[in-house]
């Protein structure tokens, strides 16, 4: 995602793909991404925090009943004056005690997000957490629309238990069964629970398929299928760091994209200007790129993973402005390539073995991909470049040397040389 403003807590990498993300080549199993879960900029700041409370006694959440709106929107800004404390003081106890404890796949969502923040680049600094409003959902929860203090905005849920309302979620036998829809260019898998969302998220993907089609002057024959995931908890069990995801099938009609919809822990902040529309646009835009990318080019296994990540932020038209400018001034930009080597490489050539700043590396990623368009010759020179690393031999440094003499005349030091002067100009 675009990311121009300051973003709080990893509550959804996000990008396409959702960063940070799975440490895994996406034709497999998940990638980072858009959307990748989306790794934020900044961390909120303490309201008058109340005193932590002891984890609630777990119990299953009530089928029915409808809460008084100004007793939750109450309670539930207490919880978030308590959670926003557990990030900024890193005490992950009482960041539990904020959390349903009898939904284990939620549990372990929001306590994996809170990890993930707290090794990142973004630890320390503090921001605000503020309801906005709350509305009631069926099965005893309340969505409440939360404000960062600035220009982001979340959705999540809430039920009480014991007297406090808790961050929480359905389970997947409470949504019911499954159904299917279809649009002109995609067949869908989803729940009733998101049946105030999925004609949306319909239109949303078709307009998906017009901008990356007409920006990578490519269409597909077939209509892959949308997984849309209302919550976390649905089977079989999802990285926790994923906001969305492509997943190639052995053959194309098999192809799969899920997503995680909008009002859900998982799917995380949103630009209250462009609102979870505008940011949904994004990831559905990075995640087809992946689709288009493999079916229509070359595959996803045969490229770089800042290639076909930055591919995918380039045409969704997400450069994490502000994550990449902090990393310019402070010198905190990742390598292209890792010259130290070893198992464990840490580079945008290998992004996704990153320990750390996996959101900021897309938005690298999506620089690169800028950089070659719009000085070294456009898109066709990138897929020259992607083809002719696999027709070269060698490792790191090296392999980079003979491909970027083939294509643009370049040296590796070249070429790092000048997208890092790029990057000072732009960001």
């Amino acid at each position: 995602m675009r990311r121009l403003l300051p973003a709080i807590l990893a509550l959804a990498l996000l990008a396409g793909c959702a960063g940070p993300q799975a440490a895994v080549p996406p034709t497999s199993a998940p990638s980072p991404a858009a959307t990748a879960a989306r790794e934020p900029t900044a961390a909120p700041e303490p309201t008058a925090a109340s005193e932590a409370t002891a984890a609630p006694t777990a119990a299953a959440p009530a089928e029915s009943g409808t809460a008084d709106p100004e007793a939750a929107r109450a309670g539930i800004q207490a919880t978030l004056e308590d959670y926003v404390r557990a990030y900024n003081t890193n005490d992950p106890q009482l960041l539990q005690s904020t959390v349903d404890q009898s939904n284990a796949p939620f549990r372990r969502l929001v306590q994996d997000r809170f990890d993930t923040f707290q090794r990142s680049i973004q630890a320390g600094t503090e921001r605000s957490l503020e309801v906005v409003e709350v509305a009631p959902r069926d099965l005893g929860f309340v969505l409440a629309t939360i404000s960062d203090g600035g220009g982001l905005r979340y959705g999540w849920l809430f039920r009480e238990v014991d007297g406090r309302w808790l961050l929480s979620e359905p389970t997947e036998r409470q949504l019911g069964e499954r159904e299917t829809l279809e649009s002109e260019h995609f067949n869908y898998r989803t729940y009733a629970w998101a049946d105030d969302i999925n004609p949306r998220i319909m239109e949303l993907m078709e307009e998906a398929y017009a901008v990356v089609t007409e920006r990578l002057g490519a269409e597909i024959d077939f209509k892959p299928t949308v997984d849309i995931r209302p919550i976390f908890g649905i089977s079989p069990p999802q990285p926790a760091t994923a906001l969305a995801y492509y997943r190639s099938g052995s053959r194309p009609r098999e192809d799969r994209m899920v997503i995680f919809a909008p009002n859900s822990y998982a799917f995380g902040f949103y630009d209250s200007a462009k609102g979870w529309e505008g940011e949904l646009r994004e990831t559905l835009v990075h995640e087809f790129t992946h689709l288009v990318n493999q079916r229509s080019f070359i595959p996803i296994a045969s490229m770089r993973d800042w290639m076909y990540e930055g591919l995918a932020e380039y045409v969704s038209d997400s450069p994490r402005a502000g994550q990449v400018s902090l990393a310019v001034q402070n010198d905190k930009i990742i390598p292209i390539v890792d010259e130290a080597g070893g198992p464990n490489p840490q580079d945008l050539d290998h992004l996704y073995l990153l320990e750390r700043d996996v959101s900021l590396a897309y938005g690298l990623s999506y620089s690169l991909v800028a950089y070659i368009d719009q000085e070294l010759g456009g898109l066709e020179k990138f897929w020259e470049l992607a083809r002719t690393m696999n027709q070269v031999s060698g490792t790191g440094v090296a392999r980079y040397d003979a491909a970027l003499q083939r294509v643009f005349g370049l040296s590796y030091a070249e070429f790092d040389a000048g997208w890092r002067e790029w990057l000072r100009q732009n960001y």
